[in-house]
């Protein structure tokens, strides 16, 4: 059974509170850890704060330190940023909660073709294992990447769970690709789904790897090295163009879409479990600041599209309302 030791939080008492504020959930009511109430934590916050990358896009520097994530996010509520941050902030949270977890690092698959063949990325995609008093195993909780997650996941061996809109998941043990050790000591942890990156179903029992991580903790400083990395890696998808991705919920607090706008994408898109609507298009970048403020509650000032015209990193101030 993994022990993790109760690491301090970054985040005061007040500020759990605004976060919990921000989210919708008042700290008035029961926060005792627990699998459900972690559960409710991460709805609200997925359906609340986006993945999205226009702090980097847009001035060109993504500035990660658990106080700045927390100032964007919750004080100025200027949107969302990148899994690193948003994972600084849910952590911190976590662990002002009486959570105990930690950091780590994962790669990504960056191969679109047949699922048995992988290219597995740099070290550069974070998540969390998570302990919750009462469970055996430890969980992976990932609100990064908005592969479809919307709850943790238990970390064992061929544990098979079910994601969003149709996809199913599941971890399995295995080396990586041009690891030179060999036996049970070579092997990390694989994310494994029942889908393509384009959402089309595989056959039974075919399954393709979305990312390799160890159990390796990593800290903030950790962290904040990998958002400088990106940031400076022209290839990366989060320099390519605009991503914000957000789930929605219903009356009932059921997460039941996906809201996105993808790099070199045109279009506002919501999947739910039984199709994709376009909801909205864009042409330009006046169609895409209001598109920003009409999907997502981002609001540009009244100068964004001069600040922006001809150039692909400008400085601008949003908010969020």
């Amino acid at each position: 059974m993994l022990k993790i030791n109760p690491p301090p939080s970054y985040y005061s008492d007040t500020q759990l509170s605004a976060y919990l504020l921000r989210i919708g959930l008042p700290s008035a009511i029961d926060h005792k850890p627990s699998l459900d109430n972690v559960q409710t934590l991460i709805r609200h916050y997925i359906t609340t704060v986006p993945f999205e990358n226009t702090e980097m896009l847009y001035s060109g520097f993504l500035d990660c330190d658990p106080q700045a994530v927390y100032t964007r996010i919750v004080e100025n509520k200027m949107g969302g940023t990148n899994c690193h941050g948003l994972h600084l902030l849910l952590l911190g949270m976590l662990l002002k909660l009486g959570y105990r977890g930690y950091f780590i690092m994962a790669r990504i698959n960056q191969k679109r073709g047949p699922p048995e063949v992988i290219n597995l990325g740099n070290l550069d995609h974070s998540a969390i294992v998570l302990q919750v008093p009462g469970e055996s195993e430890p969980y992976f909780v990932d609100t990064g990447m908005a592969l479809g997650f919307t709850r943790p996941a238990r970390l064992a061996v061929d544990f098979e769970f079910d994601g969003f809109a149709g996809r199913r998941y599941r971890f399995v043990k295995a080396r990586h690709p041009e690891s030179p050790v060999t036996g049970e000591e070579g092997e990390d942890w694989r994310l494994q789904m029942n889908m393509d990156m384009d959402w089309n179903l595989y056959p039974k029992s075919v399954w393709r790897t979305v990312m390799q991580f160890s159990m390796q903790p990593f800290s903030v400083k950790d962290l904040l090295n990998s958002t400088w990395l990106v940031q400076h890696n022209p290839g990366h998808i989060l320099r390519k163009g605009l991503v914000v991705m957000m789930f929605t919920e219903n009356e009932k607090g059921v997460v039941v879409g996906q809201k996105s706008i993808v790099p070199s994408g045109t279009t506002v898109t919501l999947r739910t479990e039984a199709r994709l609507e376009v909801l909205q298009e864009f042409g330009d970048e006046e169609g895409r600041i209001a598109v920003l403020k009409d999907e997502f509650g981002i609001v540009c000032p009244a100068d964004a599209k001069a600040s922006t015209s001809g150039r692909l990193y400008v400085s601008w101030s949003m908010k969020l309302i």
